[in-house]
């Protein structure tokens, strides 16, 4: 049964936040997820968030360099072309760069170089603000509203007159009682949100792991892009069961994805259906296992007429789509966690992103599958880490096309014309002291390699440090 409210009591609420919020800020022994900042009978307003910073340096390979040669009837010294092209994958980040004097190379050909860059940037998870308010309906019904404000640390391609705008991550209006809950709004998705959670909980919810794009800003991956996809934040309307022995169903439809690109799929029909069964049992207080299993499908369209279906005149159409699964099993102090994937169109980093790996350069989508193993060791206030995790690209036949051998002027020599990624795999180790519940300090290493099918290679080492306060 709904109740009037009056405006007064809205009142109220405001006036009381600003005094209200420093105060709980200064309140760090209480290592609760959320802070309640006021309660005024059946209202509830309560705060979470984070602030912090972390020093990050990576060493390693530039982007890997075609093989330049000589073509045919080119007199020695002249000008080489590339053998074939390298596509999908690696970190073209800025590198030092060396002229390669072999007369058969050209002048103005360079290797691929080494990067080192230094950062002083936001970690795993950004700078965060949330705010949420909720309301006793009823005994078995609740209704709450959730606001989650991201901040990143570093200044837009490091110009510190550079303004940070602020993401708003996530928003969104949820209703709960004994049938279960609806949730709509801006919030997680649900595709891949299990293995996203391994990585948050046992190993970078305090630190960085690997940087990705260190010269730009914004949050770092973590474990995602190996053997991880970044479930993400998209508008959508979930609805979840009760928990019944210990299962608990997720279903939702969020906003459509266009992967444009070299498949032009801009056009999508329906929204995209993604699910989540979850199964979680305890064994009294020293252990716990959680098990899931997830999915998402999508079709997309190209616009206009398509000449592969010219004799009915219908639109091309593709399905992107992906089914995940994986366990975490807590005996004391040791944590455990094992993941996969596989999937149609998902690229290397989120679920259906758009990228030279997730299309062949005639926009076909292309198949990939993950796997990702990560422990955790509690011991008092530390928390040791470590894990894997590998994510593989199959080759469409597009991908194994030939052309002509430059260096062969009757054309009978054919090469592969394009390099595609073939894997890149992740290493994690890290410490995490927690000095107070809310006070933690990390240490943390990220090895990233990532290999082509014609043999290129590039890896990163990264090594971080810093702090997060939360509340």
């Amino acid at each position: 049964m709904f109740h009037s409210r009056p405006s007064a009591r809205a009142a109220r609420i405001c006036l009381a936040l600003a005094g209200l919020f420093a105060f709980v800020l200064l309140r760090a022994n209480d290592a609760r997820a959320e802070k309640v900042l006021l309660k005024d009978g059946d209202w509830e307003v309560y705060t979470d968030g984070r602030v912090g910073g972390f020093v990050s340096y990576v060493h390693g390979d530039g982007y890997p360099q075609p093989p330049y040669v000589l073509p045919a009837g080119t007199a020695p010294g002249g000008v080489g072309v590339p053998l074939h092209a390298i596509k999908g994958g690696g970190w073209a980040l800025p590198a030092e760069n060396h002229l390669l004097n072999d007369p058969l190379q050209g002048s103005t050909t360079t290797d691929a170089g080494t990067v080192d860059m230094m950062r002083v940037r936001s970690g795993f998870i950004s700078n965060l603000l949330g705010f949420g308010v909720r309301d006793q309906l009823s005994p078995n019904t609740k209704v709450s509203g959730y606001f989650q404000l991201w901040a990143y640390i570093e200044s837009m391609n490091r110009q510190k007159n550079n303004p940070n705008p602020v993401d708003v991550r996530q928003g969104y209006a949820k209703i709960e009682s004994f049938w279960g809950s609806v949730t709509a709004g801006r919030m997680r998705t649900l595709y891949s949100r299990g293995a996203t959670d391994i990585d948050t909980m046992y190993a970078h919810r305090w630190g960085v792991g690997f940087p990705n794009a260190i010269d730009s800003n914004g949050p770092t991956l973590g474990q995602i892009g190996f053997g991880v996809l970044g479930s993400g934040f998209a508008s959508g309307v979930m609805y979840g069961t009760p928990t019944l022995a210990g299962f608990h169903l997720d279903l939702g439809a969020f906003d459509p994805i266009a992967l444009t690109g070299p498949g032009v799929w801009a056009r999508t029909w329906v929204v995209r259906p993604e699910g989540e069964l979850t199964f979680e049992h305890s064994f009294g207080t020293m252990a716990k296992v959680v098990a899931f299993a997830n999915g998402a499908y999508q079709e997309i369209y190209k616009s206009g007429y398509c000449p592969p279906h010219s004799e009915t005149g219908q639109y091309c159409s593709e399905a992107a789509a992906g089914f995940g699964y994986g366990v975490r099993v807590e005996v004391g102090p040791v944590h455990l966690g094992f993941a996969g994937h596989r999937g149609k169109g998902l690229g290397l980093t989120y679920a259906l992103e758009q990228s030279d790996a997730a299309q062949d350069k005639l926009g076909n989508l292309r198949k990939f599958d993950g796997y990702y193993g990560q422990s955790q060791f509690v011991l008092g206030p530390v928390d040791l880490s470590a894990g894997a995790g590998i994510t593989r690209v199959f080759l469409n036949q597009v991908d194994k096309l030939t052309a002509p051998d430059p260096r062969d002027s009757s054309g009978a020599t054919q090469v592969i014309a394009t390099s595609v990624i073939k894997y890149q795999l992740g290493i994690n180790a890290g410490v995490v002291y927690h000095y107070t519940p809310n006070l933690h300090f990390d240490l943390d290493y990220f090895r990233a390699q990532a290999t082509w099918y014609l043999g290129e290679q590039q890896v990163l080492h990264a090594f971080n440090g810093g702090m997060t306060f939360s509340w």
